[in-house]
C-alpha cells in the first residue's frame, strides 16, 4: 500500500486546497512553476517526480479505490479530503513513506539508475567473454558513459564487480529484506534477466505501483549514501559523474533569465532581450526566488504588501492564490502574491 500511502500523505498536506490533478503533476515531476511551488508550500517536495511513468488512468484508479475504501471523501467540487480511517493509517505507517528525495535528485535519479544497471550488465557479461547481449537501455548518453567506464575497468573487471557488490551489499543492509530482494531481482546480469514490474508484482503479491516505488526508493537511498559518504561508495559515486553539474533546480530558460537578473536588468529589459511575455518572465522570477538565497524580493514587493499578504495567509491558513487575492488590496498582483508566498516559506 506504499503508493496509496503516498497519495494519502499528499492529500492530507494539501488539505483540499488543490485538485487531484495537482498531486498527479507532483508525482510525475511536471516542470510547471505551480507544481514546483506547491511542492515547497505543502511540504511534498520529497515526492516530486518519483513516478515519472505514472499513467493518468492508473493514478485515477488508485484514487477511486481510496474513495471506495473510505480513506478519502470527495466533496461537491471534486476535491478530496483524507478521512479518519486514512489519518489512522498514516499515523501508524509514517516511517514506511520515508526515504524519497524526489526534488533533491529530480534530475539525477534516472541517468544514475540506467548507468548503474547497464554497467553491471556489461561487466557481468564481458567477464564471461559474452560481448553480444541486448543492453537494458538504448539511450545514447547512457551507453557512451558506460563505455567510457568499461574502458577504465576492462583490465580488471572482476575487481570492479567485487567493489560494486561490496557497496551494494552494504547499502542494501540498511533496507528491509523485501526492498533489497526486489532491487536484486530487477538487475539484469549474465544469463539472468531482471524481473519486469509485472513479474515482481506476482512474486511479491504487490501492486505494480508499489513495486516500482519500492525499487525507486532503493535508488534514492543509493544516491543519498554516495552523496554523504562517497569515500566508502566510490563506484556508486562514479555513476553520478557529470550529473551534479546538471543538478541545478532551475529550468534552462529560468537560468537564462537569472543571468539577466544578476546584471540588474529590469522586467521590461528582460522581456525585450529574451523576447518573452511578461507572465513568462514573472514565472521565471518566482522559480528563481525559490532557489536563490539572495533574491531581491523587495525590488518587486514592498514590506507593506508582504505584511498584508502574510496576515491573510496566517488568518485564513491558506496558500490558495484566489483566496488570498480576494482578501487583499486589488492593486496587488498575482505575481506579487506568489513572490510573497516564497518569502513567507523561507
Amino acid at each position: 500500500m506504499l503508493f496509496q500511502g503516498i497519495l494519502m500523505d499528499c492529500f492530507q498536506k494539501i488539505n483540499k486546497e488543490r485538485t487531484p490533478a495537482s498531486v498527479y503533476n507532483l508525482l510525475i515531476g511536471k516542470k510547471a512553476i505551480q507544481t514546483i511551488q506547491d511542492a515547497r508550500f505543502y511540504q511534498t517536495a520529497n515526492y516530486y517526480g518519483i513516478y515519472p511513468s505514472l499513467a493518468k488512468e492508473d493514478y485515477n484508479k488508485q484514487v477511486r479505490q481510496l474513495v471506495e475504501e473510505d480513506y478519502f471523501v470527495e466533496d461537491s467540487e471534486k476535491k478530496l479530503q483524507i478521512t479518519k480511517k486514512g489519518k489512522t493509517w498514516l499515523a501508524s505507517h509514517r516511517g514506511y513513506l520515508n526515504g524519497f528525495y524526489g526534488s533533491e535528485y529530480a534530475k539525477m535519479i534516472e541517468p544514475f539508475k540506467q548507468r548503474l544497471l547497464l554497467f553491471i550488465q556489461t561487466l557481468t557479461n564481458t567477464t564471461q567473454n559474452e560481448y553480444r547481449f541486448i543492453p537494458i537501455t538504448d539511450q545514447y548518453e547512457i551507453e557512451q558513459f558506460v563505455k567510457s567506464c568499461y574502458r577504465k575497468y576492462k583490465q580488471q573487471p572482476s575487481d570492479a564487480l567485487k567493489q560494486i557488490y561490496k557497496e551494494l551489499e552494504n547499502a542494501l543492509s540498511y533496507l528491509t529484506d523485501q526492498e533489497a530482494s526486489m532491487f536484486v531481482d530487477r538487475i539484469t546480469s549474465f544469463h539472468s534477466y531482471g524481473s519486469s514490474l509485472q513479474q515482481l508484482s506476482q512474486d511479491y503479491q504487490l501492486a505494480i505501483p508499489d513495486c516500482f516505488l519500492s525499487i525507486q526508493k532503493v535508488f534514492y537511498h543509493l544516491l543519498k549514501l554516495q552523496d554523504e559518504d562517497g569515500r566508502n561508495y566510490p563506484m556508486l559515486h562514479l555513476f553520478t559523474k557529470g550529473l551534479h553539474a546538471a543538478h541545478t533546480p532551475l529550468s534552462r530558460t529560468a537560468q537564462s533569465t537569472l543571468c539577466l537578473l544578476k546584471k540588474n536588468h529590469s522586467l521590461e529589459e528582460m522581456m525585450r532581450i529574451r523576447q518573452l511575455k511578461l507572465n513568462t518572465i514573472q514565472d521565471h522570477l518566482v522559480e528563481i526566488a525559490m532557489h536563490e538565497v539572495n533574491f531581491p524580493f523587495f525590488d518587486y514587493i514592498d514590506s507593506t504588501i508582504y505584511e498584508e499578504i502574510k496576515e491573510v495567509v496566517d488568518r485564513k491558513q491558506t496558500y490558495r492564490l484566489k483566496e488570498i487575492k480576494n482578501n487583499i488590496n486589488p492593486a496587488i498582483s498575482y505575481f506579487q502574491i506568489r513572490l510573497a508566498l516564497v518569502l513567507y516559506n523561507r
